[in-house]
């Protein structure tokens, strides 16, 4: 049985098994318990049930139940829910958690927010846009480099697990693919209030890329410029510096002398 992708949920199905077990392998989901987000017509849910604990898919499109009910009975280990994964609610899950998934490309940044925001998240394989991809492992002085970069590199460990060209999904995308793997930190950079206050800086370090961190930072925090090059000063930074010259360390040290 076959369902028709839809473009309302970004669907597009990956159907290599050489690629989908090789993802499997290099995420390390052996005994553990895994989530999936939108599942599709099973392809790599297959593979993820026969290495993990458990695996709990998050399925939006119920037209796809006849196909999973399917999988749901080959293995006992595995859970669908029809449900949205932005509106559904992790902190059920008190095990470590490692996510597997082919994201739908146009949530993909606030599907990457949720996994970051879930404590019981340690690592996640996520299939994206390759721009996507390029953008967070981003490094200072690039095109790519944005906010998300910064914040992304701060939770975790970001590395490119492979590269994935638009023909081998049905229907094939306009664009080429990747797959990213993020290993979150254990312990945070900054305690709070401190962490807070470094995500709020950077975002408002990139709100305006052609302006510089004075001007961004003058108009996200009303502070005088005056005050703010000062700040700049105090730890080695020019007043005329763009955000995207900025480490993960010069945002650190800036949140650190940032007023409190």
């Amino acid at each position: 049985m076959s369902v028709q992708a839809k473009k309302k949920f970004g669907q597009n199905f990956l159907r290599d098994k050489n690629l989908l077990m090789k993802i499997v392998r290099e995420s390390h989901i052996q005994n553990a318990y895994v989530i999936e987000v939108g599942p599709g017509q099973g392809a790599l849910t297959e593979f993820l049930a026969r290495e993990a604990k458990h695996v709990t898919a998050y399925e939006i499109d119920i037209s796809l139940k006849p196909i999973l009910d399917k999988l749901e009975q080959v293995h006992p280990n595995l859970n669908i829910i029809y449900e949205d994964f932005m509106t559904a609610d992790l902190d059920l899950f008190h095990d470590p958690i490692h996510v597997v998934a082919n994201v739908p490309y146009y949530i993909t940044t606030p599907i990457l927010f949720k996994l970051l925001e879930t404590k019981h998240i340690k690592t996640a394989s996520l299939m994206i846009q390759k721009e996507v991809c390029d953008r967070l492992l981003a490094k200072p002085d690039s095109k790519q480099y944005n906010a998300l970069s910064v914040i992304l590199q701060y939770h975790a460990h970001v590395s490119k697990m492979l590269d994935v060209k638009r023909h081998m999904f049905y229907p094939v995308p306009n664009v080429d693919s990747a797959v990213i793997r993020i290993i979150k930190r254990e312990k945070p950079l900054l305690e709070e209030p401190l962490e807070s206050l470094f995500i709020n800086i950077v975002k408002h370090a990139f709100k305006q890329k052609r302006k510089t961190l004075v001007n961004n930072l003058h108009e996200g925090f009303e502070l005088p410029k005056d005050d703010i090059i000062n700040i700049l000063n105090s730890i080695n930074l020019k007043s005329d510096t763009r955000a995207e010259a900025l480490t993960q360390e010069d945002f650190i040290k800036l949140t650190e002398v940032w007023p409190k």
